[in-house]
């Protein structure tokens, strides 16, 4: 890991790869994360599958003038096919098929993302994902950069309570509900007044209530409740080790459906653009932030020391 970021290895848990629409079928596509490179496709019947990216023959890379046949992979360079689990299922010259293959990834593709499962033990995934909604939420607008940081960076904003009012300009931001984590999952809420200028509201300062839902390391929603206004807004954000310091974040924001869809439109363009901008806000801190081990802590800080051991979980070596 990089000096300014001295975690142990790369946190295990379920990490957004790419959107369900970057994989057309039978077009294998080729990514990096967790330090290894990696190739994602999808098979003639639809189904996703993530394979290492390198033949175990002679080394060519998979996803560049590779081909997909039915739900095998095949090698640009002599033709050898991988199975969706990675074995070496055909070599198009030779009867005898060695015992050699490449390593899979288990893959779930949910709510139109492709989320990867990491483990540097090699361990099984070992919780799941919450449910996507359905049509009651519109569809969601969606952004992602590429920033020097650290997944354990961006989720620890949920238990750091003094931001909201500094960076974001809140007012009255406190706790409703404890933070509290429980195995790989925690949540809390918070309250605050926020500008009403910045969600197009005709008051100066509105009130809202925030729910967290972390999803390990890797994968947060946010629920947001306007009570004046009866709105109901959803944030998702997603952090994805690429290598070294540097991530993926993938930032995605809808509104729940109201009786009028041309103001259920513009309140989902309001909302994203005020979520948005305070995102950057964020983005521009961890961009540039070293990580303090040891950080010197006040009251009114929050629990960030609560989080620091719930996160500490995600780079020990499970026991089955």
């Amino acid at each position: 890991m990089s000096a300014l970021f001295p975690f142990p290895r790369l946190p295990y848990g379920w990490f957004v790869a790419a959107r369900s629409h970057e994989l057309p079928v039978g077009e294998p596509r080729s990514f990096r994360y967790f330090d290894h490179d990696l190739v994602l496709y999808r098979d003639a019947d639809g189904g996703a599958h993530a394979l290492d990216a390198y033949c175990p023959h002679l080394g060519a890379h998979l996803g560049e003038g590779g081909c997909v046949i039915g739900d095998t992979l095949r090698c640009p360079f002599h033709g050898w096919r991988f199975a969706p689990d990675g074995r070496c299922v055909e070599i198009p010259y030779s009867p005898r098929l060695p015992n050699v293959g490449v390593r899979a990834w288990p893959l779930v593709e949910r709510g139109g993302l492709v989320f990867l499962w990491h483990d540097a033990d090699g361990d099984a995934p070992a919780f799941d994902l919450p449910a996507f909604e359905g049509d009651d939420y519109t569809t969601r607008r969606e952004m992602d950069f590429v920033i020097r940081t650290h997944p354990q960076e961006l989720m620890e904003n949920t238990a750091d309570i003094a931001h909201f009012g500094f960076l974001h300009g809140a007012r009255n931001h406190r706790y409703l509900r404890d933070w509290h984590g429980d195995g790989p999952l925690a949540a809390t809420r918070i309250g605050f007044s926020a500008s009403g200028a910045a969600l197009g509201a005709p008051v100066d300062w509105i009130d809202l209530e925030i729910e967290f839902h972390l999803y390990g390391l890797g994968y947060l929603v946010i629920d947001s409740h306007v009570a004046a206004a009866n709105v109901d807004g959803r944030i998702r954000v997603c952090a994805t080790p690429i290598e070294g310091d540097q991530v993926r974040v993938f930032f995605m924001s809808n509104v729940r459906r109201m009786p009028d869809d041309a103001f259920t439109n513009m309140v989902a363009q309001l909302f994203h653009e005020a979520a948005l901008a305070d995102f950057k806000q964020d983005l521009k801190i961890w961009q540039h932030k070293t990580y303090r081990p040891r950080p010197v802590l006040v009251p009114g800080d929050g629990p960030i020391l609560a989080y620091r051991r719930w996160a500490s979980q995600f780079y020990e070596r499970r026991v089955a």
